[in-house]
């Protein structure tokens, strides 16, 4: 039995509720060795949930073990769900009346800040890194140095696998339940031990030469702290990918919802995680509306005779991705979570969700007895939007930037505005592109995308920017020249101690991020190009998406300290194409921090569930996007039950409503687009909701 992928189930031999059985199978309960269980997935279909109850349940059932609920995710949601503030600082779970004690004593909830791990690690390491730099070129340390002081992309996912491998090689916790980021930046976090294994492999280099140059001068060398902080961290990260591939001591599982997106970046996910030997435990499919719809805290009461035709419509679709997940994936145990009508935030409600879990082959023959559905779109009986986005084209908006929470609809909602605006002004020229490292476009439009711009109508181009193709252009344009430069080669006057081709090892895998900002200045370039009338970009998930945001202020640094030092050394590097180039993009990123706070060049539109903790993420986007200058009038609520006479309807209807009566007060300056629940949501449809058109909408 192992922890990846456990044990054929026997339920003649299992008891107690259904997820004990999950437990069991994954299983934390029968192997010690087990060290570290991540929950990902596409984002917003409810990983941290399912993390929260997955973690209260095991501590319940291991009070022996020590686990750590840890996020990784910088736009994080621990706290919405769990009802209690978390910070950086691994805090326990709230005292419980009536007895004042401890739930679940043996369980801590932390989510990682970058900064502070950072600043943090710049105490600890910071002189020996300095030293090895300072080693491996020409330069001086105060040349060096203010490198320190830059935004650096990638930091979130760097500081987390170096923290997530100090504690699991520590003593401190036993078992680490990681609640992590999205698919893509997930991915991004697991790729790092292959950088920091070629990042240590170069300042090796640098520290053997030094060491060469030491014994010839001196005929001896005693190790220093650089020396020491190379033999640590290698030593933590050999343990770590040793643990990250052990299927004794790790287990994935992923988290979807029974919809086409989500199961199209899933059956990535996998092929993903299987080609990194990362073990695969399951598949957690929430949201299923099975033929009992329970609400936390509540018996499950019985689905309608008549149901709606939209709740027919939709457990037959769901129905459908569930049988294609078990002919697709057939190695993988998936479990099947229903929806629930009332959110399962705090303690009870998350409790209770774990009872409701129930392996897929128990729940088909029940789905298979769906009546069928009237065949054509439903979604409510429609009226005209009091509220829609205006027509971009006609405003002269270059830039509209789609934004949000992972699994609220960004990509359907770009690529419906996007749709309908090509086909309003057929004069016009648009291009719609993803950001997204995890890509859906192409699944939206069932079309290969890449990073050539393909036609989607005679006057819309879609693109799905390729972080490999992006990265290497950058490494060519720029990084070139800035590994000779940090060398020394071809420089008079330079001793030839240091290694060209170290520093070129070192930039041929750049740094997890950079791709942020080559997306950035694809963008810009896309935009400046004068082909397009329209830039409409499908953008990351909140937490990467404001990183992505942030990144010309980051790259104006970058690019303002590479020319100081070029300018300081200019007689002895020469390279004065090279230093032009740079003086260009800094006048391109300059130009685009200005246009990112013009509203009459771009406009950013949050797009939104009505849920609690989707709501409590958008608020905190919009006071960045604030901060950041960045306008934003105009938001998308999507997915709004209508009312219909059934119990479920009608149930879901008020809890929606209940979230409208919040919008004036939580986002006062926003004008709200409202989209209803729609099936299935086709661009023609949304798009007509999103712009008020006078499209057809089926009743």
């Amino acid at each position: 039995m192992t922890c990846a992928r456990g044990i054929p189930l026997q339920p003649a031999q299992l008891d107690n509720s259904p997820f004990d059985r999950l437990v069991d199978y994954v299983p934390l309960t029968r192997s010690a060795s087990c060290r570290l269980l991540l929950l990902s997935g596409k984002g917003g279909v409810g990983k941290t949930t399912l993390a929260c109850a997955l973690a209260r349940h095991l501590a319940q059932r291991q009070p022996e073990r020590r686990l750590l609920l840890l996020s990784t995710d910088p736009a994080h949601s621990l706290g919405d769900v769990l009802g209690i503030p978390v910070a950086d600082t691994p805090q326990p779970l709230p005292e419980s009346a009536p007895h004042r004690l401890r739930e679940r004593p043996n369980l801590q909830v932390r989510a990682l800040q970058a900064e502070v791990l950072l600043q943090s690690f710049k105490q600890t390491y910071g002189p020996a890194l300095e030293l090895i730099a300072e080693r491996g070129s020409w330069l001086g340390r105060e040349d060096l140095l203010p490198l320190w002081d830059l935004d650096w992309p990638g930091v979130d996912e760097l500081m987390a696998i170096l923290e997530v491998n100090r504690l699991l090689a520590g003593q401190e916790v036993d078992t680490v339940i990681l609640d992590t980021a999205p698919t893509g930046h997930t991915l991004r976090l697991l790729e790092l031990p292959d950088f920091l294994d070629n990042l240590l492999a170069v300042f090796a280099t640098f520290q053997a030469k030094h060491r060469e140059v030491v014994q010839s001068l001196t005929g001896t060398y005693r190790p220093d702290e650089a020396d020491a902080f190379l033999t640590r961290l290698q030593s933590e990260l050999e343990g770590g990918k040793a643990r990250l591939t052990d299927p004794e001591s790790t287990s994935a599982w992923l988290v979807l919802i029974p919809e086409p997106l989500s199961v199209a970046e899933t059956r990535r996910f996998c092929q993903q995680l299987q080609s990194r030997r990362v073990p695969v435990g399951g598949l957690l499919v929430n949201q299923v509306l099975l033929g009992t719809v329970a609400a936390a805290g509540e018996k499950a009461e019985a689905t309608p005779n008549r149901p709606s035709p939209l709740y027919l419509a939709r457990q037959q679709e769901q129905w459908r991705w569930l049988k294609t997940l078990q002919e697709e994936l057939p190695g993988y145990p998936i479990w099947v979570c229903p929806y629930q009508l009332e959110e399962p935030i705090g303690p009870t409600a998350l409790d209770k969700l774990v009872q409701q879990l129930r392996p897929l082959p128990e729940v088909l023959p029940q789905l298979e007895e769906i009546p069928p559905s009237p065949g054509e779109p439903v979604g409510g009986i429609p009226s005209p939007p009091r509220v829609a986005l205006p027509d971009f084209l006609a405003q002269g908006i270059r830039l509209v930037l789609v934004g949000g929470k992972g699994g609220v609809g960004k990509t359907t909602v770009a690529g419906a505005l996007a749709w309908n605006l090509a086909q309003r002004h057929p004069d016009q020229r648009l291009l719609l592109v993803s950001i997204d490292p995890a890509h859906s476009l192409g699944d939206l439009f069932q079309t290969k995308l890449g990073q050539e711009p393909l036609p989607l109508l005679p006057n819309l181009l879609g693109q799905e920017i390729e972080a490999a193709a992006v990265l290497e252009r950058f490494r060519q344009d720029y990084l070139e020249e800035v590994a000779a430069i940090l060398a020394g080669e071809g420089t008079a006057g330079v001793e030839v101690q240091y290694d060209p081709q170290a520093w070129r090892q070192l930039l041929q895998m750049p740094p997890p991020g950079l791709d942020e900002v080559m997306a950035l200045l694809t963008v810009l370039e896309q935009e400046a190009s004068g082909q397009f009338n329209l830039v409409v970009v499908d953008t990351a998930p909140t937490g990467h998406l404001l990183r992505f945001l942030q990144m010309p202020q980051a790259l104006e640094g970058w690019v303002s300290l590479a020319l100081k030092l070029w300018l300081k050394y200019r007689d002895v590097v020469g390279r004065p194409e090279w230093a032009q180039r740079l003086r260009d993009l800094l006048a391109q990123v300059r130009q685009l921090q200005r246009r990112l706070r013009d509203p009459q060049f771009v406009s950013f539109v949050p797009v939104f569930n009505p849920e609690q903790a989707v709501l409590a993420e958008t608020e905190r986007l919009l006071a960045e996007l604030d901060a950041l200058g960045i306008p934003h009038p105009y938001a998308v609520l999507n997915r709004v039950w209508l009312e219909d006479s059934t119990p479920f309807g009608a149930a879901l209807w008020r809890r929606h409503q209940a979230i409208l009566a919040q919008l004036p007060q939580r986002f006062p300056q926003q004008a709200i687009v409202t989209l209803p629940f729609l099936h299935p949501p086709s661009l023609e449809v949304v798009g007509a909701y999103l712009l008020g058109s006078p499209a057809p909408i089926p009743a």
